[in-house]
């Protein structure tokens, strides 16, 4: 079992997405591609199994086995939320609203239901997994695992990068919105000679026309973590979705600056 828990981690990375997936998809009734990677895969949850599947070995009791996944995947649950609040400062799920919440970061609720999940883990969906997985060749296993950890490496790279420039860009909409501001008063505020004013007025147009484009990304971009995760809170993403920005309408400027 030992040289197959990569093979599990990632093995249980794709039927946690899947659990996610379909859990999301019925409670707000449309289809939702949970997770926090962009492909198939919730790496929370293939941890999460892989440290199950080792401390199941200490008992064949379904009580303990119950009681271990429930204090282990809550801790862990709290630990992944901490990590990706301190890392993006945002908050991808929020269960304050519940009752016996820590921190909004874990529940009661939650809890019992890792406890179950854990307990069908370890008794029923582990041995099966176990006799396919005995089934494939060694030499196959291994080009799957390699093949499947590069894949997932590289897609959590891909969207840690996108997820840590998002608060940035955000900053830089809201920045050039100021340069605008201050821009314009110029123009207001003072005699300016004609060629000065008319170099202003440029700089405007194309300072617009960068807001313009950086709404549009940023929308598109924020709009599918918010499906990804409806509890996601963030103070700069709500100060930006706060804007109630129409995307018709940045799409007819941008055709405008560039045809002045």
């Amino acid at each position: 079992m030992q040289d197959k828990l990569i093979f599990y981690f990632i093995v249980y990375s794709f039927l946690g997405w899947c659990l996610e997936s379909v859990y999301k998809t019925i409670m707000l009734k449309r289809p939702t591609n949970s997770g926090f990677l962009y492909g198939p895969f919730c790496p929370m949850y293939g941890i999460g199994a892989v440290l199950m599947i080792e401390l199941g070995k200490v008992s064949n009791d379904v009580i303990i086995i119950f009681l271990l996944s429930f204090i282990l995947f809550s801790i862990w649950e709290y630990i992944v939320a901490v990590i990706l609040e301190k890392l993006f400062k945002t908050k991808y799920w929020d269960y304050s609203k519940l009752k016996f919440n820590i921190q909004g970061r874990i529940c009661l609720k939650n809890s019992i239901y890792w406890g179950i999940l854990g307990a069908l883990l370890i008794f029923v969906i582990q041995p099966f997994i176990q006799k396919v997985t005995n089934l494939i060749p060694d030499e196959i296993l291994i080009y799957v695992e390699i093949i499947l950890s590069l894949a997932i490496a590289v897609d959590g790279t891909i969207t840690i990068f996108r997820i840590m420039f998002i608060d940035k860009k955000i900053r830089q909409v809201f920045e050039i919105g100021e340069t605008i501001k201050e821009k314009i008063l110029e123009i207001k505020k003072q005699t300016l000679e004609e060629n000065y004013k008319e170099n202003l007025q440029k700089l405007i147009k194309e300072l617009k026309l960068k807001q313009a484009i950086l709404k549009i990304k940023l929308y598109k971009r924020i709009i599918k973590f918010r499906k990804s995760f409806p509890d996601m809170t963030s103070e700069n993403i709500t100060k930006f979705m706060k804007q109630k920005i129409e995307l018709k309408d940045l799409t007819e400027k941008i055709k405008k600056y560039k045809e002045r």
